[in-house]
């Protein structure tokens, strides 16, 4: 009898063994997930070759509890979208921000929102409170970041821009601070984390940002912010795992937490709104 029962009860303990080795075989990413990076503030931070940052920090979180592999190859910021969208070498894009034409082409996980304010010197004359009344301030230029995208008001406002020959598109961070304090211009859009991170680097926080006012700009809602997830280039499984596994990373804490080990306290909650 006592045999028997074991027959019974230990094949029912191995069949329950196999079944969560299968789900903790499933949960396993199929191959390394390819993710390029350029410098973002320290969203995504590069010295040399050593990739570091609020997301790559994430991800290689992800990847311990998901048995994933993430690579990041580093590339100009230009050829971040076009890899993804375009030529299809990449698996992940991220941070990226939503927009409608973006949707059609890949998956968003939706993981924070993100608000896009209006950024001049503190000695500009005038405060500015909606875009109407941007556009209508004709002889202000804006610097924007190439590639940048807060949502298809954004999209809009950068045509018109654009139309009026205001807007001067450069390559990084760095460049629209320099310009906005050489007088170049006379101001940019950008959620401040990013700003505040970019003139971080190398200075204290009164220089790196003491002489920049932010505000909010009427007629901009809050951007969606979080991650692309390839339809081309990764299995049906992979795709699944790591969508869920990104929407978890914000819903549990784990996305707020690397967040804090960059910016203040200060600083994120007037930009920062959690899913």
């Amino acid at each position: 009898m006592k045999v028997r029962q074991c027959v019974v009860s230990c094949g029912l303990g191995l069949l329950g063994l196999l079944m969560l080795d299968g789900r903790a075989m499933a949960q396993q990413c199929s191959r390394a997930i390819r993710v390029p990076v350029a410098p973002t503030g320290f969203n995504v931070k590069v010295q040399g070759d050593k990739v570091e940052g609020v997301y790559p920090d994430l991800l290689r979180q992800i990847g311990l509890t998901k048995a994933c592999e993430f690579v990041f190859p580093v590339v100009p910021r230009a050829r971040l979208a076009l890899m993804f969208f375009d030529s299809h070498e990449a698996d992940l894009f991220l941070p990226a921000s939503r927009n409608s034409e973006r949707d059609q082409k890949a998956q968003f996980v939706p993981m924070l929102k993100l608000t896009p304010a209006l950024i001049t010197l503190k000695s500009q004359p005038a405060l500015i409170a909606d875009v109407r009344s941007l556009l209508a301030k004709t002889s202000w230029r804006a610097a924007m970041v190439r590639s940048y995208s807060w949502g298809d008001e954004y999209g809009a406002l950068m045509k018109q821009l654009e139309a009026e020959k205001r807007v001067d598109y450069v390559s990084d961070l760095r460049t629209v601070g320099l310009m906005l304090r050489a007088g170049r211009v006379e101001f940019t859009i950008l959620p401040p984390t990013l700003l505040y991170s970019a003139l971080q680097e190398g200075r204290s926080v009164a220089d790196a940002a003491g002489d920049l006012r932010y505000a909010e700009l009427t007629g901009l809602p809050r951007s969606e912010v979080g991650a692309y997830v390839s339809r081309q280039s990764l299995t049906e499984a992979d795709q699944l795992l790591l969508r869920e596994a990104l929407a978890g990373a914000a819903r549990d804490g784990s996305l707020l937490k690397a967040l804090q080990r960059y910016y203040p306290p200060e600083v994120l909650q007037h930009d920062v709104q959690l899913q």
